[in-house]
């Protein structure tokens, strides 16, 4: 690839140009040769006098075989030099590396390098973070900040190496302790994962510009991370696709838009910054099929020589997270234990969690609920011994129980997709058709990398009268025919995910298939349903993820209804805390109208939303409204009932005679009705006087007021002016117009007219 980005050169590399090998050692005995552990070997040039590199053990006791040129470019300044131009072999032995050098070396580093696999801004997220401290739910600081135990130079001088800054993704929503050393969900037959790898200008630099150098070391290298994964997990790693920058251009001062990872080291682009670049940019290859990319370069950042998302195998896609892109990729740079690195960092992409180290082990709950992979399940500490330890280490050569218990368990929940995995057949990888590695290439009948009664691992064609091969394929018999149609080949893993049988025609298991998600399942007061095959809920991965603390398991329930990441709840684990653990629910698992899908929410709307928690809650909603509601219909019947009572009220109160009631400036004046004592005169206030005919008269209706500065109601102007209606009739049947000057002080109410000025007013 040249400086701008564009491909200069693309082939496929000839098998008779790569030499790689893998095979076992072996150790001289009393009754003859005896096995004495695995081999991989890249021979870079054969004859008398051979060279070549890899790495084989002895009983456990690794040997490294390093070219002098690699040995100079990756040592330590501590480290012996190596006078000289000619090319050597340097071999080390993990048991040549002085521990008493190592401990006084490493107690005046401990303070200044940990792991800041938490500094990731993807891993502050809620949404979609697997690896943060125990959090409280009002929200705090979510860093963590390990002292981890590592390793040395090679002599016991070097600084230990902090493997990577792992960020979040999937971690397989189990509790550790419950699954070390479990490979259920681990393929029975050999799967390989197709991986590209990109090398930037400054690791081409690396190797002084040589090309074909740099092709060698890539090739060596992921066969020795390979043998790791295969004797562990029965997953090969194959190298499809190599981006190789131009050793015959230096590096660019901008990075192409085709190729933005091909960065110079600089302050300013962090390791950090390397691996979202290049998440990115594999969004832009989604349809390659590959199951994940790796760059590998020779920038670290401070102690960081990794990085890696969490369970983002064959997360092709890239997503957006904050100011993040997140995608099934890592970033390895250059050290003398570069296979051991990228191993660490494929582990990651697999699922793994880091080892415990005796830092973390400090918070129980911490490891309690799988922040870390636990040594055993009464142990902590793993000691630095293993491949997922945070830092580097001479000494590591295996993944822990733990770590196999993690990775399966991931795998068969779903947690972490293996769909990209190809079954060992006809694989295209760029070093085509290398009889005896145990990858099945386009060109092959079979290849078991050693001996076996149905390939012939001369030639990887089928042995005469065998059809297939059970080293790579499910439906095959020990008898290398195909197996029956009774055989199953894929058991069920719970009523989501059914088993599938062989065929009967075909070496080859039938595609998994389970349930739709969102579909019902188990008991239907439990509330789950299928979600990649499972069946689950919120609650349900929650209790299976911190069940391993004592009386919670019961209790344990997701902290809200919205959320991808897992977090969890429960009286005994302290009121009113969430722990944030380094886990994503399983894809399929509800997010309030949406579904969970790679650690973001998919498909959800405010109005949905609001549906979804109505249908969640319905009891509580049916309560609620049956309580409101049945407020209201009292509300109503009470108002209906009142107003009934007032207009029977009103009814009676208009049934009866008019009450009137005198003013308390008139005094005493008789009733309305006509009295025994007829003829008597009424005294007026102006000192006239009038003869009644028939009786006394009524005076005028007594004075009103406003009812707004008394308070008084309808009713007692309903009175007052039945009171006057009487008195008007009164007068006027007595001949008695009423006189000026006696007008009633203001309108009567209800219509009545106001005599006009100078209109005669006679009294009865």
């Amino acid at each position: 690839m040249g400086a701008d980005g564009k491909i200069v050169q693309a082939e496929n590399v000839d098998r008779s140009q790569e030499k790689v090998f893998k095979g076992t050692s072996y150790l001289m005995g009393e009754h003859g040769w005896e096995y004495a552990g695995h081999a991989r070997i890249y021979v870079y040039k054969d004859g008398e006098s051979p060279l070549f590199g890899g790495a084989f053990a002895i009983h456990g006791n690794d040997h490294h075989i390093q070219l002098r040129s690699g040995y100079m470019q990756t040592k330590h300044d501590e480290d012996p030099h190596l006078d000289g131009e000619e090319e050597f072999m340097v071999v080390v032995r993990d048991s040549d590396i002085n521990e008493g050098i190592r401990s006084q070396h490493k107690r005046g580093i401990e303070a200044e390098k940990s792991c800041g696999s938490d500094d990731l801004a993807f891993n502050t997220d809620p949404n979609h973070k697997i690896r943060r401290q125990i959090m409280e739910s009002a929200g705090m600081k979510r860093d963590v900040s390990w002292n981890p135990l590592g390793a040395n130079s090679i002599f016991g001088r070097m600084k230990k190496r902090q493997v990577d800054n792992s960020s979040g993704g999937f971690g397989g929503g189990i509790n550790l302790r419950s699954v070390i050393g479990s490979t259920v969900g681990c393929p029975s037959t050999r799967k390989v994962a197709l991986m590209g790898i990109v090398a930037d200008c400054e690791y081409v630099a690396s190797f002084g510009n040589n090309g074909e150098r740099v092709r060698q070391n890539i090739i060596s290298v992921v066969n020795e991370a390979s043998t790791l994964f295969e004797s562990t997990f029965n997953i090969t790693l194959g190298l499809a696709n190599l981006i190789v920058s131009n050793p015959n251009e230096t590096c660019p001062v901008t990075a192409p838009q085709t190729a933005p990872w091909n960065l110079r080291c600089s302050s300013n682009t962090t390791i950090e910054d390397r691996l979202n670049i290049l998440s990115e940019w594999r969004g832009t290859k989604s349809g390659d099929g590959l199951a994940f990319w790796t760059q590998l370069t020779n920038c670290p950042t401070g102690a960081s020589v990794g990085l890696a998302w969490l369970g983002l195998l064959c997360q092709s896609e890239a997503n957006r997270q904050n100011t993040n892109f997140v995608s099934g990729a890592n970033v390895v740079a250059r050290t003398n234990q570069e296979y051991k690195v990228l191993a660490h960092e494929v582990g990651h992409t697999f699922g793994a969690v880091h080892d415990c180290t005796s830092a973390a082990c400090q918070d129980e709950a911490y490891v309690a609920t799988s922040q870390c992979c636990p040594f055993s399940s009464n142990g902590c500490d793993a000691g630095g011994r293993f491949i997922m330890n945070p830092s580097t280490g001479d000494s590591i050569t295996q993944f822990s129980a733990c770590t196999v218990g993690n990775i399966c368990t991931g795998l068969s929940r779903g947690t972490v997709n293996m769909n990209c995995l190809s079954a060992n057949r006809n694989i295209p990888t760029i070093v085509a058709g290398v009889c005896g590695n145990g990858i099945v290439e386009e060109g092959e009948e079979c290849d078991s990398g050693g001996d076996s009664t149905c390939c012939d691992p001369s030639t990887c064609r089928f042995r005469t009268g065998a059809v297939c091969d059970p080293t790579n394929e499910e439906c095959c018999t020990g008898t290398c025919q195909f197996a029956p149609n009774t055989q199953v080949c894929r058991p069920s893993n719970g009523p989501c995910d059914p088993e599938e049988t062989c065929s009967g025609g075909s070496s080859s298991c039938p595609a998994d298939v389970t349930t739709p998600d969102g579909q019902s399942c188990g008991d239907a007061d439990a509330g789950t349903y299928c979600a990649s095959g499972h069946c689950t809920n919120r609650d349900a991965q929650c209790r299976s993820l911190v069940g391993v603390l004592q009386g919670v398991n019961n209790n344990t329930k997701s902290c809200d209804d919205v959320n991808c990441q897992l977090t969890c709840t429960s009286p005994q684990l302290g009121q009113g805390v969430c722990y944030g653990m380094q886990q994503w629910f399983v894809d399929g698992t509800r997010c309030g109208s949406g579904v969970c899908r790679s650690g973001s929410c998919v498909g959800n709307s405010v109005f949905n939303d609001v549906r979804s928690w109505i249908q969640r809650h319905l009891p509580l909603v049916i309560g609620l409204s049956a309580g409101i509601g049945g407020l209201i219909v009292l509300s109503i019947l009470w108002c209906c009932i009142r107003s009934c009572i007032r207009r029977v009220k009103r009814r009676k109160l208009r049934s009866q005679p008019p009450i009137f009631i005198p003013p308390q400036d008139m005094g005493y004046v008789a009733p309305p009705y006509a009295p025994s004592n007829a003829g008597r005169r009424l005294s007026r206030r102006d000192g006239s006087q009038n003869r009644g005919v028939g009786g006394n008269m009524p005076p005028p209706p007594p004075q009103q007021m406003p009812p707004n500065q008394f308070g008084y109601d309808q009713q007692y102007y309903m009175e007052q002016a039945a009171a006057l209606d009487y008195y008007n009739n009164m007068r006027t049947n007595s001949g008695h117009p009423q006189q000026p000057g006696n007008a009633p002080p203001y309108a009567p109410p209800y219509g009545q007219q106001e005599p006009q000025r100078g209109q005669s007013v006679r009294y009865a």
